[in-house]
């Protein structure tokens, strides 16, 4: 079956176009509705601007609050350290630390044998009036004495020969460095009194 189109009427040419005109001047009165300048601070609600909304450049220094970016803020090297201030106080000592392990025992290089003599002469016994002279021997340099000892060049029980005193020798920096010794003879006849020093490297 054919079907017949027919024209719309008058009233509905007219019906259409007030529609249209009412919708359109709705449209007009909205944008038209806010003044340029009307929109401020209390009509945005919170978040509503993202950083998508901003124009390139348009935060500058003048909008950024004092004090309120963080170093996270800025890209890496952006910062840059400012000039060194002056030293501060010394704080307090802290606490004793703990007590390090005992290390290894140390071990001693050969032991060397140092000496000097010296002749004591008493051709008069006096009997309890020695003659005394003193002798002293040094180590090699780069060597320390550990110990010393005396000795006589007559070996007779019967002679009166004896060591008055053994002192060390130091250096400046009160190392052992050798021994000093005296010797008394009373024995009537010349003996030699020698001094041993033992050193080592």
């Amino acid at each position: 079956m054919r079907s017949i189109l027919r024209r719309p009427s008058p009233a509905m040419v007219v019906a259409c176009l007030a529609l249209l005109v009412a919708l359109s001047g709705t449209g007009i009165a909205a944008v038209n509705a806010l003044p340029r300048g009307s929109v401020g601070t209390p009509q945005l609600q919170d978040n509503s601007v993202t950083a998508r909304k901003l124009a390139g450049g348009s935060v500058r220094s003048l909008q950024v609050l004092d004090g309120s970016l963080r170093a996270i803020d800025f890209a890496p090297g952006q910062l840059k350290p400012g000039p060194q201030g002056p030293a501060g106080p010394a704080g307090p000592a802290g606490p004793a630390g703990a007590t390090g392990a005992a290390g290894p025992a140390g071990t001693l290089g050969a032991v060397t044998v140092r000496s000097a003599a010296v002749t004591i002469d008493n051709t008069t016994p006096t009997n309890g009036l020695y003659t005394t002279r003193e002798v002293s021997k040094n180590c090699d340099s780069g060597e320390k004495a550990i110990s010393a000892g005396t000795g006589w060049g007559d070996d007779n029980n019967d002679l009166e020969l004896v060591t008055v005193w053994i002192k060390p020798i130091l250096n400046t920096t009160n190392q052992v460095v050798g021994f000093s010794a005296k010797g008394g003879n009373d024995s009537g006849q010349t003996s030699t009194f020698t001094v041993y020093v033992l050193c080592y490297k």
